[in-house]
C-alpha cells in the first residue's frame, strides 16, 4: 500500500465505486433507487474508455444493448450510437439522476473491509482526499493500458496505440500493426483520409471475427493493394523511418519505410487495486474471483463489476452489454433483495 502522509479532507458515504465508465454508472443508479447514498470516482474523465475512442466511431453494439438504467439511448439516425453520442448520453444519465461523480481523481490506497473501508486518492491538481465507505466497488474496466510488443523502438514518438484524429494520417505512410476488429477500421478510416495503409498481421489472414461490416471493403482494399496486406508476418524492431520486419516461420527479414506506426494490438487490464485491497485473481487473464451471484470479491465488502471481472481478455466475452446484470446483482444483495434473474438479449448479428 502507498504511505500516506497527509491529512485529507475526508468524505463518508455508503458505497465507494471506483470507476465511472457505463457499468459504474449503472451501479451508482441501482444502489441510489435502493436508497444507499454513494460516489464514483475516476482516474479520468467521465467514461473514459469511451472519450479515448477516435471522434466519429460507431459502436459496435445496437443502441438498445448499451443503455443503462432503463434509460433508452436514441440516436438521430436510428443507428448504432457513435462515441460522441453515447458520451452525450452518459452525461445526461449521470445529471439525471444526480450522480456523485468525481472525475479525475486517482485511487492512491484501500485499506479496511467490509463496514470500514478507508480510500486515499489524488486530484489532477494534486490535492489529496479520503473517503470512506461501507462498501467498494470496483468497476475500473478491462482495458486500462495498450498492449505491447516487447521490440525495440516501440516507444519512439510516432508509434502510437491511439488512433485519435485521422486527419493527422494524411498522406502519411501508416504501418498498422493487428488485424482485428480495431485495426480493421482504422486502416479503413486512415485510407479515406488518404493515407498510405499497410497492415502487419501474425496470421494467415484476416481475423474470422472481424465485423461483417467493415470486412468486405477492407478486403477489396488489400486484394487490389490500396492497402498493402503483410499477412504472416511480425515486427522485430521500430526505427525512425522504417520497420523491420519478418515472417512468422524465421524467414528473412525486409524492411518498410514509415511516418507512423499505430499498434492496434489490445489492451491490458490493471490488478493493482485488486491485488493491492488483497482480492483473489485467477489464471494468466488474472481474472477476479467473485459470487456470480452477489458479484463480491473474495475481501469481504468489495465487489466487482463490468469487464474487470474478466481481466485482460484475449477473446472478448465480457463487455457492456452482458454486465448491465451485475450492477443489478451487487445492488439487489446489498439491499437483501433476492438474486434477479440473467436477462436473455435478443439475437442481434452484431453480438
Amino acid at each position: 500500500m502507498t504511505e500516506i502522509t497527509s491529512s485529507p479532507m475526508t468524505t463518508r458515504t455508503d458505497v465507494l465505486i471506483v470507476g465511472a465508465g457505463p457499468i459504474g454508472l449503472e451501479v451508482a443508479v441501482e444502489l441510489r433507487r435502493r436508497g444507499l447514498k454513494t460516489i464514483n470516482v475516476d482516474r479520468g474523465a467521465l467514461a473514459s474508455q469511451v472519450m479515448a475512442f477516435p471522434p466519429g466511431i460507431r459502436f459496435f453494439s445496437s443502441p438498445e444493448r448499451i443503455a443503462i438504467a432503463g434509460v433508452p439511448l436514441q440516436t438521430v439516425e436510428q443507428e448504432k450510437a457513435s462515441r460522441e453520442e453515447y458520451l452525450t448520453y452518459l452525461r445526461s444519465v449521470a445529471d439525471l439522476y444526480d450522480l456523485s461523480v468525481r472525475t479525475y481523481e486517482t485511487v492512491r490506497a484501500i485499506n479496511g473491509d467490509r463496514g470500514n473501508f478507508t480510500v486515499h486518492t489524488h486530484t489532477l491538481g494534486g490535492a489529496e482526499r479520503c473517503i470512506e465507505a461501507d462498501t467498494i466497488v470496483l468497476a475500473v474496466g478491462g482495458t486500462a493500458r495498450p498492449r505491447r510488443l516487447g521490440i525495440p523502438g516501440e516507444d519512439l514518438p510516432h508509434v502510437s496505440s491511439e488512433v485519435g484524429e485521422v486527419h493527422r494520417f494524411h498522406k502519411r505512410r501508416v504501418l498498422i500493426i493487428g488485424g482485428k476488429n480495431s485495426a480493421a477500421e482504422s486502416a479503413l478510416r486512415i485510407w479515406r483520409a488518404r493515407g498510405q495503409v499497410a497492415m502487419c498481421v501474425r496470421a494467415a489472414e484476416l481475423h474470422p471475427r472481424i465485423k461483417y461490416w467493415l470486412r468486405p471493403e477492407l478486403e477489396v482494399l488489400l486484394r487490389n493493394s490500396f492497402i498493402q496486406g503483410l499477412f504472416s508476418t511480425r515486427p522485430v524492431e521500430i526505427l525512425p523511418d522504417r520497420v523491420i520486419l519478418e515472417s512468422v516461420d524465421g524467414g528473412e527479414r525486409f524492411e518498410l519505410d514509415v511516418d507512423d506506426v499505430l499498434l492496434q494490438i489490445g489492451y491490458e487490464a490493471d490488478p493493482t487495486l485488486f491485488t493491492d485491497l488483497g482480492c483473489q485473481l485467477d489464471g494468466d487473464t488474472r481474472r477476479v474471483v467473485h459470487d456470480p451471484d452477489t458479484m463480491e470479491t473474495t475481501v469481504a465488502g468489495a465487489f466487482v463489476a463490468g469487464t474487470a471481472v474478466a481481466g485482460t481478455q484475449g477473446r472478448f466475452e465480457i463487455y457492456i452489454e452482458n454486465s448491465h446484470i451485475h450492477a443489478t446483482r451487487i445492488a439487489a444483495h446489498l439491499a437483501g433483495e433476492p438474486v434477479p434473474e440473467t436477462p436473455r438479449l435478443p439475437e442481434l448479428p452484431e453480438s
